[in-house]
C-alpha cells in the first residue's frame, strides 16, 4: 500500500520534498541548515511524545536518573568512606562524577533514540535499507535522528547540576579558559563512545545476526567503567585504559587535567587527539563495511533472514 501511495504521488510533490531535505551541492551553510531543521523536527516529535504520553515519558527520565544515581554511589559510598581514592578527594571524585553523568546525558541526548549511537542493531536488524532510500545524506541522518531533548536530558540536568556543585566546591569558577576547556572535552568524551561503537559496532556488516548487540557491549563497557578513578593503578595500567581500552579517556583523564592531576602523564590534548583518530578509524570502518553492505545487502528480508 505504501508503495502505490508512493507511486501515485506527484511527481513535482516528490521533488519538493527532495529538495526540501536535500542540502545544495557544494554549500556548508546547506548542510548546517539541513542538521538545525532535523533538529529542530525531533525535537518537535520528542515534545509531542512528552505531552501525549507525560505519564509514561516521567517514568522513563525517573528511572534514568535512579539508575545513574545508583552508579555513582558506590564510587561516592568507597571516596567518603576512605576520604577520597584513586589520587582524588572525595569533591574531585564528585566532579568526575558528575562530568561521567554528563556524558551520559548528551549521549542520550543526542543519540539514544532510534539506535543511531547502537549502530550494530541498525546494521543487523536491516534498518539501515530505511536510511538510505531517504532523500538526506546519512551522516546527517545518523547525527538527527537520534535527538531526544525533552525526554532525554534528565541525565544532564543532573549532571551539569553535580557537575556545577563540585567545582564550586573546587574554586574551580570564574575561569573561561575552564569552561572552554570543559566544553571542548565533553564532545571529545562523546565523540569517544561514538567512534568505539562504530568501529565495534561495524562487525555487524559482516555477520549481522551475530553483531546486532557489539555496539550495546561497546557502550557497556563504558558504563561500568568509566566511573572509576584510576590514579590508583599502575602507570602501565592507566595508558592502556587510555588507549587500547580507553575508558579512561571518558570522564577520568580529561576530569584528572581539568583539575591539574596528573593523568598516565598524557598532556592536555590527549583526549581530543584521541577522539580524532578514533574518528578517523571508525570512518574508515564503516565506509568499508558500507561497500560490503552495498553487494550483499541485509539477510532481513531474504528466505531465512533475521527478524523477518
Amino acid at each position: 500500500m505504501a508503495d502505490k501511495a508512493y507511486a501515485a504521488a506527484p511527481e513535482s510533490e516528490l521533488q519538493n520534498n527532495a529538495k526540501r531535505f536535500s542540502p545544495p551541492s557544494g554549500r556548508h551553510s546547506g548542510v548546517f541548515s539541513l542538521l538545525f531543521r532535523l533538529w529542530r523536527l525531533s525535537a518537535r516529535m520528542d515534545m509531542l511524545w512528552l505531552l501525549r504520553d507525560t505519564r509514561t515519558c516521567l517514568l522513563v527520565m525517573t528511572s534514568d536518573l535512579i539508575g545513574n544515581a545508583a552508579g555513582m554511589a558506590g564510587i561516592l559510598l568507597l571516596s567518603a568512606r576512605f576520604d577520597g581514592i584513586g589520587g582524588m578527594s572525595q569533591d574531585q571524585v564528585l566532579f568526575m562524577l558528575g562530568y561521567a553523568a554528563c556524558i551520559d546525558g548528551l549521549f542520550m541526548l543526542f543519540f539514544g533514540m532510534v539506535n543511531t549511537g547502537y549502530i550494530s542493531r541498525v546494521i543487523g536488524r536491516g534498518q539501515l535499507d530505511h536510511m538510505l532510500i531517504q532523500p538526506v545524506p546519512l551522516p546527517v541522518q545518523l547525527l538527527t535522528a537520534g535527538f531526544i531533548p525533552f525526554s532525554g536530558s534528565s541525565l544532564l540536568i543532573c549532571g551539569l547540576g553535580v557537575t556545577g556543585y563540585a567545582a564550586a566546591r573546587l574554586d574551580m569558577w570564574g575561569n573561561p579558559t575552564w569552561v572552554l576547556g570543559m566544553g571542548i572535552n565533553l564532545a571529545a568524551s562523546v565523540a569517544v563512545i561514538l567512534a568505539f561503537s562504530y568501529i565495534i559496532g561495524s562487525s555487524a556488516f559482516y555477520a549481522p545476526v551475530a553483531g546486532e548487540e557489539v555496539s550495546s557491549a561497546a557502550i557497556a563497557f563504558f558504563d561500568v567503567t568509566k566511573r572509576f578513578p584510576l590514579g590508583g593503578l599502575p602507570l602501565p595500567m592507566q595508558v592502556v585504559f587510555c588507549t587500547v581500552l580507553p575508558a579512561g579517556l571518558v570522564a577520568w583523564l580529561p576530569t584528572a587535567r581539568l583539575m591539574n592531576l596528573p593523568a598516565a602523564g598524557l598532556p592536555a590534548f590527549f583526549l581530543v587527539l584521541s577522539a580524532l583518530v578514533l574518528g578517523t578509524i571508525a570512518t574508515f570502518v564503516f565506509r568499508k563495511g558500507l561497500k560490503q553492505y552495498a553487494k550483499y545487502g541485509s539477510q532481513r528480508y531474504s528466505d531465512h533472514g533475521h527478524r523477518r
